[in-house]
């Protein structure tokens, strides 16, 4: 070694015991440890086979001898090593090289093996690998002589240790989250908890879950990590066809993404790009009914492939977000459920005499009475039927005109979300659903064999909020007679939409048939939001 060199790699005395003899790391590729076993090159073969690097340090003569293949594990060209303990330092993971740098000073120092795994030094390009170094010290005449060993790559074992560990603490997060969710009455502070455990857990930049609101209408930001909130705190998500939301709602399981700036099964969302997201998973909530709640997300801004554990744990979550949700919309019901009981119990036998008293009014006959009041009671009993079997949840709009029309279904055409109605817009849909095919069977439509009715409906989003837009349609039937005066049937339609609910009723009679618009303000269930 020149003196240039030697100026490089100073004298070690650092790593010495007190009053020990001073030694120095330094020299290059030699027989040196030869003097350890007669057949030297026979026990090398035997480690190289099994992937084993021996090194031997002569703290005496400056010399660092590493086995052939020690290079290769460690990563370097073939004669690199420059045979000093320094050039073996400079080749640790920084992280890592204070702890290396203990062990040899305390086996030196003690004269007990020594043993330590580390990593080397970070490269892009590379995959991690983690190194297990172990060695004995030599002794002579009262003071370390030589340090000498093994090196092995132990990077799988590694791995699997820490895929273990990390599989485990998963596990009890999901279970810690499970028993929270079972406690916990403010939904919001449990969804914002949600979001930031699973940021850490997954190490993602983005998480996000969204609120899924009725009649399929759109998602809403519900809680978040690492966004803007200024920018997301009001975002309506569109899931219009081709949407990414609109995909992930449809897929049967979580939809995973490599890279979305070069996604061609959807169309990336416009929120996502700009806040830099580039790979990512997402999977729908889903309750144990199948009712969809929403969707929870999470995102890097680098590129990652997200593995099944991955995927378990976001499940998980989002099972256990279902299971809250639907508690504390279960508490909801029940809270409403009590109030309207108290409610209509206190006026049900007057609205019966009200509907009776208008109905024996607008009664030729007693047989016509009977036949009219018992179809309008009984249109209510339904009503009543569907909510009380669902447990006072909202009903779906598409069973409840199923149920009313259910007679002439073979001559009704229905076309719309599967919207689900709150209690007061259930009773209110039923009876006017009611009265527009009582009067379609009397005097529209359906009173020829060749009649028909086409019911169409959507969801409108407005400032205000969502509105249910329903067209009754009649067709093939007689032509329609516009009276001077409505009779009791349309005027309860009237009174339930527009007194009611603060509706809109529109008709129009046209020579095709009669057509009738129902323009409700619809009050949808949606998930609690955080208690004051």
């Amino acid at each position: 070694m020149n003196s240039e060199n030697k100026k490089q790699n100073p004298k070690r005395t650092d790593l010495l015991p007190p009053g020990k003899s001073e030694a120095v790391a330094g020299g290059s590729s030699g027989d040196f440890v030869q003097s350890f076993f007669p057949d030297v090159a026979l026990v090398t073969r035997a480690l190289e086979a099994a992937s084993i690097g021996v090194w031997a340090w002569d703290i005496s003569t400056e010399k660092v001898t590493w086995s052939r293949n020690l290079e290769r594990l460690h990563r370097l060209p073939p004669g690199s090593f420059e045979g000093t303990l320094s050039f073996f330092e400079s080749d640790i993971h920084p992280d890592d090289r204070p702890m290396v740098v203990a062990a040899i000073r305390e086996s030196l120092a003690t004269g007990r093996p020594y043993s330590v795994t580390y990593r080397l030094p970070a490269r892009p390009d590379l995959d991690e690998r983690w190194i297990s170094s172990s060695g004995t010290v030599i002794i002579a005449n009262g003071a370390p002589q030589k340090l000498f060993g093994v090196c092995r790559d132990v990077t799988p074992s590694v791995q699997t240790e820490h895929e273990l560990r990390m599989r485990a603490q998963r596990q009890e997060v999901v279970a810690q989250l499970g028993a929270r969710a079972l406690t916990e009455e403010d939904l919001q502070k449990l969804l914002d908890d949600v979001t930031n455990v699973v940021a850490t857990m997954l190490d993602v930049d983005l998480v996000n879950i969204l609120e899924l609101v009725s009649g399929d209408a759109g998602l809403l930001f519900r809680s978040g990590y690492g966004w803007e909130f200024d920018a997301v705190k009001a975002t309506h998500v569109s899931i219009s066809p081709g949407s990414q939301a609109s995909y992930t709602l449809a897929a049967p399981g979580p939809v995973l993404v490599s890279d979305l700036r070069s996604e061609t099964r959807f169309t990336p969302s416009r929120l996502l790009l700009d806040h830099g997201a580039i790979s990512g998973m997402s999977t729908t909530i889903v309750g144990h009914d199948n009712r969809k709640y929403g969707i929870f997300s999470v995102h890097t801004r680098r590129p990652r492939l997200f593995n099944e554990y991955d995927v378990a744990l976001l499940t998980s979550v989002a099972n256990i977000v279902a299971g809250a949700i639907q508690r504390r919309q279960l508490d909801q019901r029940q809270k409403v459920m009590i109030r309207e009981l108290h409610h209509r119990s206190g006026n049900l036998f007057s609205q019966l005499l009200a509907l009776f008293s208008q109905t024996a009014s607008n009664s030729k006959s007693l047989t016509e009475l009977v036949l009219k009041y018992e179809a309008r009671v009984l249109a209510l009993a339904n009503a009543h039927r569907l909510m009380v079997e669902g447990g006072w949840q909202p009903a779906s709009l598409l069973e409840l005109l199923g149920t009313q029309l259910g007679p002439y279904l073979d001559r009704i055409a229905l076309s719309g979300p599967n919207v689900y109605l709150e209690p007061a817009s259930a009773f209110s849909i039923s009876t006017a659903a009611h009265e527009l095919v009582s009067n379609a069977i009397k005097h529209g439509s359906l009173s020829a064999l060749s009649g028909r009715v086409d019911v169409n409906w959507s969801i409108d989003r407005s400032e205000s909020g969502l509105t249910l837009v329903l067209d009754w349609k009649e067709r093939d039937g007689p032509a329609p007679k516009r009276l001077v005066r409505l009779g009791f049937g349309s005027r309860l339609i009237d009174t339930v939409v527009e007194r009611q609910m603060n509706g809109k009723v529109r008709r129009t009679f046209l020579g095709e048939g009669m057509t009738c618009r129902l323009t409700i303000p619809l009050a949808h269930e949606r998930w609690p939001e955080r208690e004051r």
